[in-house]
């Protein structure tokens, strides 16, 4: 059962990370539905690193300009003007987690809550997608963004821990909201998305570290096969999601949220 269920864990990680449907959400309704033992810190800790290094990968170039541009401000003043305002937009996620993370895991992280918010953001990326460009400006969109436009998105993105929104989906309606196409405000979501992935993923490591009490529900291998499937479904997501949003928008994902929403406040 521990191995169905570390196939499972990566695979809804892998793909749920990145496309707008809710990570938390998924990882929640799983046990529910298939009657799984919780998975523990230590899967947690492994199933973000995967998805991490996933976009870490499929991002390396432009990764890597940001980072340059972090030394290199006379050169590159609007590169330099981006990358320090995705550091100050990762703080929202980080203060509300810290002070309201505990309170959300003990009281949010059930089905009904999951259901309500999916069909609330549902209509939200309805909104923002509905009217947005779907032509490509490429870098010079994410350049022109203003330091106070970054902070927006990133406090859209603090929003995200609260299950069943989705940190990718509120990521892209904010940049929509902001005037970016969709498929540049997909790749700014990836871009802004990774400090907060790389953040959550240390949180859950050291957290395993300093608790070595508790007890470990799958194998070194079973997390290594989970660590693999998370890694290569995440992806291939972030491939499909690029791919999508550039052709139709939100849409499809909108109308996933919907159904899935309604079924489980029917079935809860």
């Amino acid at each position: 059962m521990e191995d169905i269920q570390a196939i499972l864990l990566g695979l809804i990680q892998g793909l749920t990370e990145f496309l707008p449907v809710s990570s938390s959400g998924h990882l929640i309704l799983v046990p529910i539905l298939f009657d799984f033992e919780d998975q523990g810190l230590a899967m947690d800790a492994i199933l973000h690193l995967a998805t991490l290094l996933a976009i870490i990968i499929f991002f390396r170039t432009e990764l890597w300009q940001l980072l340059a541009a972090l030394f290199d401000k006379q050169n590159q003043p609007d590169r330099h003007r981006v990358v320090w305002g995705i550091a100050a937009a990762t703080v929202p996620a980080g203060v509300l987690g810290l002070t309201l993370g505990d309170w959300i895991e003990t009281n949010l992280r059930n089905p009904t809550f999951v259901g309500g918010n999916l069909i609330f953001w549902s209509l939200i990326f309805w909104w923002a997608d509905r009217g947005a460009s779907r032509t490509d400006g490429g870098e010079a969109e994410l350049t022109r963004l203003s330091f106070k436009q970054i902070l927006m998105i990133g406090c859209a993105q603090a929003v995200a821990l609260f299950p069943g929104t989705s940190r990718s989906g509120i990521t892209i309606a904010a940049g929509l909201f902001m005037s970016l196409s969709q498929p540049a405000a997909a790749r700014f979501a990836f871009l802004l998305g990774t400090p907060a992935i790389l953040a959550a993923g240390l949180h859950k490591t050291v957290s395993v570290v300093t608790s070595p009490e508790q007890t470990l529900l799958f194998t070194h291998g079973q997390m290594a096969v989970a660590f693999g499937i998370a890694f290569l479904s995440g992806y291939l997501a972030i491939k499909l999601l690029l791919a999508i949003v550039s052709r139709v928008g939100l849409m499809p994902f909108v109308i996933y949220r919907l159904i899935l929403g309604g079924i489980l406040l029917v079935w809860y």
